[in-house]
């Protein structure tokens, strides 16, 4: 039987259950909520266990305000108790007390409402009132407003003199704390009336009173030993309190923008408050037209799936398609959060695996940590196939996915095809290779990376199917890294299997790539929109209490307030179950209100496990749950059982560490309310707690973990630094997040996740703190990333920094390696003469030093930069100094790029038989030694049999070649560059189909891997395409955009291409200026980088402008200019533009049989465009001299140009024929 409370105070008995004393209104004897022991009223700590009891607990209620009068029982005469129906109908009162006490003693960052209330004309009574009878009026008053807070479940924070300051949010959330503060707000003014009636009729004065209320984000907690908030909330608060006129509520713009569909106000203008630098948006709140409304009791059911019959046939039906046509699909559910996704997708897998063949379903999701943990769902869904756990050593890692994945990738057993394909997906699940399978990558080219890994990865998926339709659901892809982005793309496009990739993502992610598979035929979206109001009603329905129909009125409240989202219903109807709350308009109104409220509901050890798991991530383990569990003395599994039982956690089917079960959040926005409420310090020690625990689970394998190692350690580090931890405490979490920082970024920058790499980077650096050792190295590896991006002036920046560093620590090796970047991001830009010195000066650092790869490196790029400005002497030097290093080293792709750069140079001089002989032989080296290297040598050859010897069939057989070598190897540039020049080729003999394919090719691949300066081909052909239809403007800006892409990246060829096809559109458009313009840039690209051939090309092509611009002398001048050019090297394309340069500007008739020559000149070179051209000039030379014979060249030139489809030409002979 329960024993009879004693008060301490009085003595006097009071009932079981009783916490005030009913004689003296003093606490009794209370039991700590952690042990259950007894408690004295006046102890902080508990006997027992030493659980912190700063504050009673219990419902929240008023403390006694100044001077006022202690009212036996909690309330005064005729009013409502303190605690207030409104709190006693949401929360049961024994649960509600231990989970108040809580509250009280934890320390959380809140969304909290604030109300600030003074009594104004306090001085004027003072005047002429005795000073306690002064006290006993302003403490009555005071007692009476606070009961107006506590009325609507606020809390009363302190009194300041004759002002109260109450709480809405804290210590417990309800979803309409800002309402409630109104509430209060306007209740206070009316009880303010009601006790100046009283006061005036007893003693002559009255008081007015100024509300501010507000809206933010503030730390709660306890501070000396009173409960409080902390923030710039509070501050304005005050301040919108102070502006306040007497008998005014004034509040502030959250609070209005939450409130105004309930509340009626007046915009005020806005205000100048003490501590803002902006003037603050205001209103005045007037009255409280809409009052709370009842409801029906309602119990939480399983939510069907309702409204989605049109989204779940239009899955089903793209299904079909792909195991109709066995070709891949991408479909992308896109909606907002709670809006039904998730819920669609386990629908559609549930119908799948009903079918009489259930049909094979594979996937991961997105971290909602973002997207620099690269590659995670695939990750998941390798380990998930090949049955491999996050403990499992290396070894045994490695025999279950060569185990797995080599009968399905090379079931002939080609141990090479099983290297090339396993080693790719290996690296990523962060299996470190048997040697003996390590030693074939070690040689690979770091470029080449990203392509293999791609192709491997297809290779792995067409394997999974083996042939029958399969889906890949990847979940979350919104919070995805940019390398996993691609890779899905990717797959759409370059499966060959019946594959159906579903992915989930929130809006965001269009934001963040607006053509994610935009103007794919293997691509398509889905919206999910909210559900209609009927369909709203029929969930809620399903979902209400199993006591009966809810009452109409409720229902239409909750459906209303949805808005149409699943899980707003589903959230709200679950609080009402577990709350018991019969009061519909007390629901919450937004998922951030409604979540917080929910987890003020839970019991205090489920709270700070759900707190605990939020740190880990959407996704977590029981393990790491232990110690929280008995640091508080409860059952771990009973308190997970009962979170399950909520529907707040749900079994988890992912990998995880070794014998470890994996949870999740049931929804994500769960883990952000309950991540957002914790303090910033707690948030560091938690996440440093979740690495340790990552590490030691992870075992021999950590590595692979370091993205998720990074982001915890890293969080941790930034969070502690910023809340400035002590640094006793702060230098272990700074220690782990710079070491997993920097590894994350190394294998982010290998997997060519630039993004990625780049982020882990400058998160480490962001945490140095005087290690500049550590800062030089970092840094250097951002400059190597920036470059990739295109960034060259951040890229120079952090390798001065770098140079300036290591020049003064002796370290001559490094500082010529840094010379040499820096020289490199320099002829990006174009400034070649700076970028040959900063190449030079790593030379002469390390020339007498023993021969080492840099320095080959550096003589490589040198001859480069050499043949680029047209030395073609020193260009011979540095390469015969490379290859000669290359020999001694036995570096054979080194070797393979320094005869590619000779062959370059005696194609330049002329020199046909020694260029052919050097690129031939840097072909033969490089397919010893790389496939990368192999193509590259192979598009130079290409470059030289179409450039140096004209011969255009033999070129058209060496790209193809190498094109089809480097789709074989997944070498995406090269494939860009390749189809770019077929479609050039197609372009010179007319063949127009095949050059739309060819570009289209070339641009989707530039496009889908983010490679913008490559596009610069893709528009320079299109622009070319747009000549041949006449559209002049399109056309020159196509010119001018590839102009300005090349130049960017210093592709001098490319930009070279574009001015040429710019002037030649703007010659045809009659705009002669234009063109010469045009060309005199073309000749500074040539005279910068050395271009002597297309230099030629371009003089020639002046010279035809500045005849048909009636400059006779200029254009001879022109000509005779190119002649001598073309006298110093061969060039087969310049000597046929020669002759017809000095057809057009030259005397009469042996003008004319320059012409004839360059006509067939053309013809032999396969360019038909231009042989066409000739015959249309020679019709033009002959008008005055033979009309006939000028009548039957005109005529035949028509007749080519309407045989190769250019309509505006063929008319422009005509028109020349009729005048």
């Amino acid at each position: 039987m329960a024993s009879t409370p004693v008060c301490s105070s009085c003595a006097a008995e009071n009932p079981a259950g009783a916490r005030f004393c009913m004689s003296c209104g003093a606490a009794l004897e209370r039991s700590c909520p952690a042990c259950g022991a007894p408690a004295p009223p006046q102890a902080r700590f508990c006997p027992a266990c030493g659980r912190a009891l700063d504050v009673a607990a219990g419902p929240p209620s008023a403390p006694a305000a100044p001077g006022a009068p202690v009212e036996r029982g909690g309330a005064g005469a005729g009013a409502e108790p303190l605690a207030g129906k409104a709190v006693g109908e949401h929360l049961a009162q024994d649960g509600a007390a231990r989970r108040e006490a809580a509250e009280l003693s934890r320390e959380e960052r809140r969304t909290v409402t604030v109300l600030f209330a003074d009594l104004s004309g306090y001085t004027a009574i003072s005047e002429t009132l005795d000073p306690e009878a002064v006290k006993a009026l302003v403490g009555r008053c005071l007692s009476r407003l606070a009961e107006e807070v506590v009325r609507v479940g606020g809390h009363v924070d302190k009194y300041i003199g004759d002002n109260v300051m109450a709480i809405f949010g804290a210590p417990v959330a309800h979803e309409d704390d800002p309402e409630r503060a109104v509430r209060a707000a306007l209740g206070m003014q009316e009880a303010m009336g009601e006790l100046n009636e009283r006061l005036l009729a007893d003693y002559g004065v009255e008081f007015a009173l100024r509300i501010g209320v507000n809206t933010g984000e503030v730390l709660a907690g306890t501070v000396g030993e009173a409960y409080t908030v902390i923030g710039d909330a509070v501050n304005v608060a005050s301040r919108l309190q102070a502006s306040a006129s007497p008998g005014t509520i004034t509040v502030g713009e959250r609070t209005h923008r939450t409130t105004s569909s309930v509340v009626e106000y007046a915009p005020l203008a806005p205000l100048s408050l003490k501590g803002k630098a902006e003037p603050v948006a205001a209103w005045r709140a007037l009255r409280l037209p809409v009052q709370p409304t009842g409801g029906a009791r309602v119990v939480r059911q399983q939510a069907p799936l309702v409204g989605r019959a049109e989204e779940l046939s239009s899955l089903s039906t793209l299904f079909a398609r792909v195991a109709r046509t066995s070709s891949p699909q991408l479909i992308t559910v896109f909606g907002q959060a709670g809006v039904g996704k998730s819920r669609l997708l386990r629908e559609f897998e549930r119908a799948l695996a009903a079918r009489e063949k259930p049909v094979l379903v594979r996937g991961g999701r997105c971290l909602p940590f973002g997207s620099s943990v690269v590659y995670w769902p695939l990750s998941e869904m390798v380990r998930a196939e090949c049955s491999i756990a996050e403990g499992d050593p290396s070894e045994l890692a490695w025999q279950k996915l060569s185990g797995r994945l080599a009968p399905l990738l090379a079931p002939e057993g080609d141990q090479e095809l099983v290297r090339r394909r396993i080693a790719p997906i290996a690296q990523l699940v962060g299996i470190e290779l048997p040697e003996a399978e390590d030693a074939g990558r070690a040689r690979e080219d770091e470029q080449s990376a990203r392509e293999a890994f791609f192709g491997a990865v297809r290779a792995f998926v067409e394997a999974i199917a083996q042939g029958e339709p399969l889906v890949l659901a990847w979940e979350d892809i919104h919070w995805a890294d940019e390398g996993m982005l691609d890779l899905i793309e990717y797959l759409s496009q370059w499966l060959r299997a019946p594959v159906l990739q579903v992915c989930l993502a929130r809006d965001e992610l269009l934001e963040r790539r607006p053509s994610w598979a935009a103007s794919r035929r293997t691509s398509t979206s889905l919206f999910l929109d909210p559900l209609a109001p009927a369909d709203m009603r029929e969930l809620i329905a399903a979902l209400l209490t199993e006591n009966g129909p809810a009452a109409a009125d409720v229902l239409e409240t909750l459906a209303e307030r949805a808005e149409g989202n699943p899980l707003f219903a589903e959230e709200m109807v679950q609080r009402l179950a577990e709350e018991g709350s019969t009061r519909a308009a007390e629901l919450p109104d937004t998922v951030q209100g409604l979540l917080a409220a929910r987890l003020d509901s839970l019991e205090p050890l489920e709270r700070e496990l759900v707190s605990h798991a939020a740190v880990v991530g959407r996704t977590f383990w029981e393990g790491v749950l232990a110690p929280v569990a008995a640091a508080h003395g409860g059952e771990l599994q009973a308190a997970l059982a009962t979170l399950r039982d909520k529907d707040l956690i749900v079994p988890s089917e992912g990998g995880g560490l070794e014998d470890e079960q994996e949870l999740a959040f049931k929804h994500v926005l769960i883990r952000d309310v309950a991540y957002s409420m914790l303090p910033k310090a707690v948030r560091a020690r938690k996440h440093y707690e979740v690495g340790l625990f990552i590490e030691q689970g992870a075992g021999d394998r950590r590595h692979e973990m370091a993205a998720l190692l990074a982001e915890h350690y890293g969080r941790a580090a930034s969070l502690g630094a910023e809340v400035r931890l002590p640094p006793e405490e702060l230098e272990p979490l700074r220690a782990r997040a710079l070491e997993y920082l920097e590894a994350a970024g190394d294998g982010a920058s290998r997997l060519y996740s630039n993004q990625e790499a780049l982020a882990h980077y400058e998160g480490a650096a962001a945490l140095l703190d005087g290690d500049q050792e550590r800062l030089a190295r970092i840094e250097e590896k951002q400059g190597d990333l920036a470059l990739r991006l295109g960034r060259v002036d951040s890229a120079i920046a952090v390798w001065e920094r770098g140079l300036a560093y290591h020049e003064g620590r002796d370290e001559e090796e490094h500082v010529a390696e840094l010379h040499r970047k820096i020289g490199a991001a320099l002829a990006h830009k174009g400034e070649r003469a700076d970028a040959i010195q900063h190449h030079q000066q790593g030379i002469n650092l390390i020339k007498d030093r023993p021969p080492s790869l840099a320095l080959v490196r550096l003589y490589e790029e040198a001859a480069w930069l050499y043949l680029q400005v047209g030395d073609n002497m020193l260009a011979i030097y540095a390469s015969e100094k490379a290859l000669g290093l290359a020999e001694r080293l036995g570096e054979v792709r080194a070797a393979s790029r320094a005869h590619g750069i000779f062959g370059r140079v005696f194609g330049r001089i002329g020199d046909i038989a020694k260029a052919r002989e050097n690129l031939e032989r840097a072909i033969e080296l490089a397919r010893d030694s790389d496939e990368n290297e192999t193509v590259l040598a192979t598009l130079a050859l290409g470059h030289h049999l179409e450039n140096a010897e004209g011969d255009y069939e033999a070129a058209q057989s060496t790209y193809a070649d190498a094109l089809a070598l480097a789709e074989r190897i997944g070498d995406v540039p090269a494939q860009i560059e390749l189809h770019a020049a077929l479609a050039l080729l197609a372009f010179f003999r007319c063949e127009w189909e095949q050059v739309v394919r060819s570009i289209d090719a070339s641009a989707e691949l530039a496009e889908r891997e983010g490679l913008v300066g490559k596009l610069c081909l893709a528009y320079t052909l299109r622009g070319m395409l747009g000549w041949r239809e006449g559209e002049w403007e399109a056309s020159s800006q196509l010119f001018r955009r590839a102009c300005e892409l090349a130049e960017q990246v210093g592709w001098s060829e490319v930009a070279f291409n574009a001015l040429l096809g710019l002037a030649i559109t703007s010659r045809d458009a009659g705009e002669l200026a234009e063109a010469d313009a045009a060309l005199a840039q073309a000749l500074e690209v040539c005279e910068r980088a050395g271009l002597i051939g297309q230099s030629i090309h371009a003089t020639c092509l002046r010279a035809l402008v500045l005849a048909q611009s009636d400059e006779p002398a200029l254009a001879l001048e022109a000509a005779e200019r190119a002649t001598a050019l073309s006298e110093r090297i061969h060039y087969p394309l310049g000597e046929a533009a020669v002759l017809e340069a000095r057809g057009v500007t030259g005397e009469l008739p042996e003008a004319l049989e320059h012409l004839q020559q360059a006509r067939a000149a053309w013809q032999q070179l396969g360019r038909p465009l231009e042989a066409a051209r000739c015959e249309l000039a020679l019709g033009r030379r002959l008008r005055e001299s033979d009309p006939d014979a000028a009548c039957s060249a005109l005529k035949a030139a028509a007749a080519d140009y309407e045989r190769l489809g250019v309509a505006h030409l063929a008319g422009r002979a005509r028109e020349l024929m009729a005048v």
